[in-house]
């Protein structure tokens, strides 16, 4: 058998040879690969034939080869399977070319350059190379330990390999070129076989997206002009020619001065620069907008966009027409119900187990409290969620108009009638939800026709005697106390009874503790755009123990009005006290802490702590301060008095305070 040793600068270049070799050679020759780095040549290296990587290797490791033994400096070539990935550099880019020696980098620029793999600019870079600029984007032959740390890019086109020329040499010195040569010419083929099919591949893919590109520009709405970097029109779609009155075939390959339209030509001439303008061509408005091929060069050519004014009014028209009948559906989840207080969890645990059920619910509640959300929270937990959700406000309605809209009528009903009738509410809403707002205002005379509804499950127009079977899930919701109106005879007991199967509370927002700024910190985001927490927290610090205090008539409604008026006041700076509404301030005592017992303020400790401990969230005395609003000193304090009674842990750190899980089990 005979033997080949390798000599090369390094271990990836060592490694790299003698896998090229073993794939043509098989085992048939015994190669042994050595690399200088380290200087762990053995001395007096023997073999059938010695090969240096390099010049460089030679001249380094020379004397540690037996004199008799044929040597060979190898000629090497870029790997040619890895270079595409340069072509996704952009042109004019600037990249160091990282390799072991300077030599060795010059060499391959040189050699890419010969490959005409020259629109990027290389600058050589190696460890012996003082002078060098400081790029984003390196470029390396199988050297990326060697590139500078600076580097945020490293492209890798793997080692340079031997070339074919070499191993030519290498197969006659061995005495095997007439074994090899069938087989490392059929090698040489398949390598260039396929580089022609990954080139055909990408001319087919290219292809394939112009056609796709050709098909977009012809379809779009807009008409579309683009102009080349020697002011010749290269595209013009369909509505272009449309809307401007000019054939594709008069335009494309022509100099753009070539247009007539004097107003049209001011707007397409490249040195204006217009970027978006309002033209009158063929008696149209139309909108024009342009942007540059290459926002770096504006000389390579630029694109121009027509819109026609018209075109614009009847997309709005159809948009407005859309949203409408989008409200047809629930936009609210009860996960995106905010609170974190004990009033508006237990109300969400009912929630979420009424939504799994077709009876009735009436939802009761103050005035802003967010009983609508709540209402479409529920439909969009239940199996009905793929349905309609109506919402009917019979404060809004006259009682003439109630029963037409809501179970609909025949045609001829009553004058001015659609021709044909319209269905009701009822039967928009069927396999849905309809949710009847402010019930306590519902007529007399209307509440008796309800009752059948829901009793019967059936609807019949106005104007027909034919009864329409319906599917319907109920919620209905009111801020009367329906008791003192049925005592009043403002209300019937039976509709009542009917309606209150479900029953379910809106808690007011005075009873909500915490949940106040937690609501008020997601209206400031809502009003200023800004999703940062902590900016929204310190928004309030001021004004927190005031918002505390205040009982909030108005409800989520009131506060939600409130942040809107501190954001319009007070758009970047933390509000004081004094800016609030009046009413907010009315019962504000500066000693906020003192209006609370020892007992409550450790109550208010625990459940923020345990809250804390539950969302995996770190708390320590400083956020406890800011989140109850009372002094550091204060909390300090009871937070030892917590701690001599086992009920917290203090830990130091990012860990902060946690619940003793004894006393939680106790």
């Amino acid at each position: 058998m005979k033997n080949l040793a390798v000599i090369a600068m390094g271990q990836n270049t060592s490694i790299a040879f003698r896998e090229q070799l073993y794939r043509l050679l098989g085992n048939r020759v015994n190669v042994n690969n050595y690399y200088i780095e380290g200087n762990l040549l053995p001395s007096n290296i023997e073999a059938d034939l010695v090969l240096f990587s390099s010049q460089a290797a030679y001249q380094r490791s020379k004397s540690y080869v037996n004199k008799t033994c044929p040597i060979l400096v190898a000629r090497r070539s870029i790997n040619y399977h890895e270079v595409n990935k340069l072509f996704e550099i952009p042109v004019g880019t600037d990249v160091l070319l990282v390799n072991d020696l300077a030599s060795s980098a010059n060499q391959t620029i040189a050699l890419l350059q010969t490959l005409g793999i020259d629109h990027i600019n290389y600058y050589p870079y190696s460890p012996q190379i003082l002078n060098y600029p400081r790029l984003k984007i390196a470029v390396t032959p199988g050297e990326k330990e060697l590139v500078p740390d600076f580097v945020e890019e490293v492209i890798d086109i793997k080692t340079r390999l031997i070339d074919i020329t070499t191993l030519v040499e290498i197969l006659i010195q061995l005495n095997l070129l007439e074994l090899y040569a069938d087989f490392l010419s059929a090698n040489y083929v398949q390598d260039i076989i396929r580089l022609i099919k990954n080139d055909n591949q990408i001319i087919y893919e290219s292809n394939k997206v112009r056609a796709q590109f050709e098909t977009v520009i012809d379809t779009v709405h807009d008409g579309i002009i683009a102009i080349d970097s020697s002011e010749k029109i290269s595209v013009f779609n369909p509505v272009a020619e449309r809307l401007l009155n000019i054939k594709a075939e008069h335009a494309v390959g022509h100099s753009v001065n070539q247009i007539t339209n004097t107003n049209l030509l001011y707007i397409l001439d490249g040195k204006n620069k217009i970027r978006e303008s309002l033209v009158m061509v063929n008696q149209h408005y139309l909108i024009v907008n342009m942007a540059y091929m290459h926002p770096e060069n504006f000389e390579l050519g630029r694109i121009y966009t027509f819109k026609d004014v018209s075109e614009i009014r009847r997309l709005e028209e159809s948009v407005r027409r859309k949203l409408i009948q989008e409200e047809k559906f629930a936009k609210y989840t009860l996960c995106q119900v905010i609170g974190q207080s004990t009033v508006i969890k237990q109300m969400l645990a009912i929630a979420e187990k009424m939504a799994l059920s077709s009876s009735t619910i009436l939802i009761q509640g103050e005035s802003g409290t967010g009983k609508e959300i709540i209402a479409q929270g529920i439909h969009n937990a239940s199996p009905r969620n793929s349905g309609p959700f109506i919402a009917v406000n019979f404060a809004a309605l006259t009682e003439n108009l109630l029963e037409s809209e809501l179970f609909g009528y025949v045609e001829g009903a009553f004058t001015g009638a659609t021709r044909g009738g319209a269905p009701g509410l009822f039967e928009e809403a069927h396999k849905g939800t309809i949710f009847l707002d402010e019930i306590g205002d519902a007529p007399l005379a209307f509440q008796v026709k309800l009752l059948r509804v829901l009793q019967e499950q059936q609807i019949r127009r106005v104007g027909s005697s034919k009864l329409i079977p319906i599917d319907v899930r109920v919620i209905v919701a009111t801020n009367r106390d329906l008791k003192d109106l049925i005592k009043k005879g403002q209300f019937r007991q039976d509709l009542y009874y009917r309606l209150n199967v479900l029953p379910i509370k809106a808690p007011p927002l005075r009873t909500r503790g915490q949940d106040i700024l937690l609501l008020a910190k997601a209206f400031y985001k809502n009003n200023t755009r800004r999703s940062d927490d902590e900016e929204a927290e310190q928004y309030f610090k001021k004004i927190a123990p005031c918002l505390l205090e205040y009982s909030w008539p108005g409800n989520i409604r009131e506060l939600q009005n409130v942040v809107e008026y501190l954001v319009n006041i007070c758009p970047d700076v933390p509000p004081d006290i004094d800016i609030l509404p009046d009413e907010c301030k009315v019962n504000y005592k500066s000693d906020f802490s003192t209006k609370e017992t020892e007992e409550e303020l450790v109550k208010r400790i625990y459940d923020e702590i345990n809250l804390a401990n539950d969302q995996n969230y770190s708390i320590g005395r400083r956020s406890l301060a800011e989140r109850l609003a009372i002094p550091e000193n204060q909390v300090r304090n009871l937070l030892q008095k917590m701690q001599a009674e086992n009920r917290v842990i203090l830990q130091r750190g990012r860990k902060g305070l946690r619940i003793n899980p004894e006393f939680k089990e106790i």
